[in-house]
């Protein structure tokens, strides 16, 4: 039983890049130098730029965004180069934070809020996770589904209507400070993640009672 210490969360909301996978930005940047063009200027940290934001919202298709990218790129690129470039960044998902989502779904309701493109996710959803994405997270929030984004908070709006959640019974788990502060606005109880797999010390001691000073 919780003590009247404990932070009363009944739902947990995850990020997906950087607290459920790994990334690794530079490698997708050097994949697509191989291929002869430089996108580092679209890319960044927490959000994107250019066609990499279009195709994220869902504004383009995922064959819309390898045309135009293949127009900056040496002859002979495929969308399938495009598209193996593009996944570079994402480099597994280790099985201990998998394991820990199991015990917590046992006692939270837990869904998953990403800005994340068609691209990576199918890739996510084929090769990162060992069984499908639903069986972990109750309702997946994507961007490009959605049409929306964070730090917007249209979409966190989006979201507690949709699923019916109170923002003071959930925990929104992000490495973003600005989609913290957003979530946090709204009366989100807010933990972010600064490094990588400190969110998992939350629930070091027993999954199902929260220990932090949101």
């Amino acid at each position: 039983m919780l003590s009247e210490s404990d932070i009363q969360i009944r739902n947990i909301l995850f990020d997906f890049g950087g607290i459920i996978t790994d990334l690794d930005k530079q490698a997708t940047i050097d994949a697509f130098k191989r291929l002869g063009t430089d996108v580092t200027p679209y890319v960044g940290n927490y959000a994107q730029k250019g066609p990499f934001a279009a195709l994220e919202t869902g504004r383009i298709t995922a064959r819309q965004f390898a045309d135009e990218i293949m127009k900056q790129t040496a002859n002979g690129t495929t969308e399938e180069n495009i598209y193996e470039a593009w996944n570079r960044m994402l480099t597994g998902i280790p099985e201990r934070r998998l394991q820990l989502l199991r015990e917590l779904k046992q006692h939270y309701r837990l869904f998953l809020l990403s800005n994340i493109n068609p691209i990576h996710w199918e890739f996510s959803r084929n090769h990162l996770f060992p069984s499908l994405p639903e069986s972990y997270f109750e309702k997946l929030y994507l961007s490009y589904e959605c049409g929306l984004a964070k730090p917007d908070r249209a979409i966190f709006e989006f979201f507690l209507r949709d699923s019916g959640m109170a923002a003071e019974e959930t925990l929104f788990i992000d490495d973003s400070e600005d989609n913290c502060q957003s979530a946090r606005a709204l009366g989100f109880n807010v933990f972010h993640s600064r490094n990588r797999d400190d969110w998992m010390e939350l629930f070091k001691d027993k999954p199902y009672a929260i220990h932090h000073p949101f």
